[in-house]
């Protein structure tokens, strides 16, 4: 009985957008939970979105270690005025050689620097306490990770969240697709264990 509970609990799907199937979602044991996926209706906080989720949220307390999910170069730093600190990175192309431009955002401290190469693994950052102060975090602590594929080269202006840093931040990658044990097989970082060039680990570290 158990096993199956447990089965129930790692195991579900999620669409895969531009096809007709769904990606099965395997979670490791020890992986912090994502509570809002990729096309969900449904926030972080439990409530319903005004569009489909463009990313992943996944909550965790104040001070949580957050990592690079490959390596990459960084491309930008912001405070943003709604998303809070926000982190761009550049991860090269993934495994179907399509690029993977990545926004890490709702974050705390980042201690990385812009041009930096970071290393998969890597610590960039922290959550911190700031979940109430920028309205885009919707009080619950969390990092929200986007993918992309085309950086916004046109001017800023007033932007925010995901549209100030990629022209198709409305049209999210599935990052479903990378992991590195395979689609949807959700991945721990491990030290000293390597992993195929473009795909992904969890930015969150497991226990």
């Amino acid at each position: 009985m158990f096993a199956r509970v447990l089965a129930v609990v790692l195991c579900f799907s999620v669409p895969l957008i531009g096809h007709a199937k769904t990606i099965k979602i395997v979670m490791p044991k020890g992986a912090p939970e994502i509570t809002s996926h990729f096309q969900s209706m449904k926030g972080v906080n439990g409530l319903r979105r005004s569009a489909r989720h463009q990313g992943i949220d996944i909550p965790a307390p104040n001070r949580q270690p957050i990592i690079a999910i490959a390596r990459g170069t960084v491309l930008g730093i912001e405070v943003d005025t709604c998303w809070g600190p926000t982190l761009l990175v550049d991860h090269g192309k993934g495994v179907d050689g399509k690029r993977l431009f990545v926004l890490y955002g709702h974050m705390g401290d980042i201690v990385v620097k812009k041009g930096q190469t970071v290393r998969r693994g890597q610590l960039v950052g922290r959550l911190g306490d700031n979940h109430k102060k920028f309205k885009c975090i919707a009080r619950v602590r969390h990092l929200h990770l986007q993918i992309g594929r085309k950086l916004r080269t046109r001017s800023r202006g007033n932007a925010w969240g995901h549209l100030r840093y990629l022209d198709d931040g409305n049209r999210g990658v599935n990052p479903h697709q990378y992991w590195a044990n395979g689609a949807g097989q959700v991945t721990c970082f491990r030290a000293g264990q390597s992993y195929p060039s473009g795909t992904i680990t969890y930015p969150l570290p497991c226990k």
